[in-house]
């Protein structure tokens, strides 16, 4: 019976964690994928984050990921994989320890032609090295089957100066995980959409209809008035 209700518990945790993925109305949260379009879990690979201005906290979700497999974006300023930060999620069953959920994501930075593993989250704490600031923290890991989710919150600072500007190319992709780095990513690596990091408003279509509307009805009124 207790071995039931772990599991049942389990379950619930798991769906409560990636219900986030699909709260994409909020004016505040950015949501992004493959195929374009989709939402959340029914993406084959997804990312979302919403920004206060000085921290994000970030969802990274795929579909078909198995074992010794990273998950990552990289924040670009534009659609080529160079120059990039890169903040990543692993799938590693028997070589981390999931009761130390540091150890499941991390930064790493991308060159012209190479990476540069800066080093997972339980790395930069221990050896304190976080050159960038980015001041990371894993907030959520759940894998199931095929499945990867990971929450995490970090600085948009070094982002935001690092290129310049506060939308950014979202640019995803998948490899292979051996010895505690990220393998080339080859043909996997999408772009799948602009966020913007700056903690403002996103207009909404809504709302740009709605004042469109208003603006519409009020020539109108005016018009009518006049003649």
């Amino acid at each position: 019976m207790l071995f039931k209700l772990a599991i049942l518990s389990s379950l619930l945790a798991l769906v409560a964690s990636r219900t986030h993925l699909t709260d994409c109305l909020d004016e505040d949260k950015y949501c992004v994928g493959l195929p374009r379009g989709c939402i959340g879990t029914e993406c084959y690979v997804s990312f979302s984050t919403i920004s206060n201005g000085t921290h994000a906290e970030i969802e990274i979700f795929g579909n078909d990921i198995l074992d010794k497999t990273w998950l990552g974006i990289a924040y670009s300023a534009d659609k080529v994989m160079k120059d990039d930060f890169v903040v990543f999620c692993i799938r590693d069953d028997k070589g981390t320890n999931i009761n130390n959920i540091d150890e499941m994501g991390g930064l790493a930075y991308n060159d012209d032609h190479s990476n540069e593993m800066i080093g997972t989250i339980a790395a930069i704490k221990k050896q304190k090295k976080d050159e960038y600031k980015f001041n990371m923290e894993m907030v959520e890991y759940e894998k199931e089957d095929k499945t990867l989710y990971c929450k995490m919150t970090h600085r948009v600072d070094p982002v935001i100066t690092h290129f310049n500007m506060t939308k950014v190319e979202i640019l995803m992709a998948k490899g292979v995980w051996i010895k505690g780095q990220l393998t080339y990513h080859g043909k996997t690596r999408n772009n799948v959409g602009i966020v913007d990091l700056s903690g403002k408003k996103k207009e909404t279509k809504s709302a740009a209809g709605s004042f469109a509307f208003f603006s519409t009805a009020m020539t109108f009124i005016a018009a009518k008035m006049l003649f």
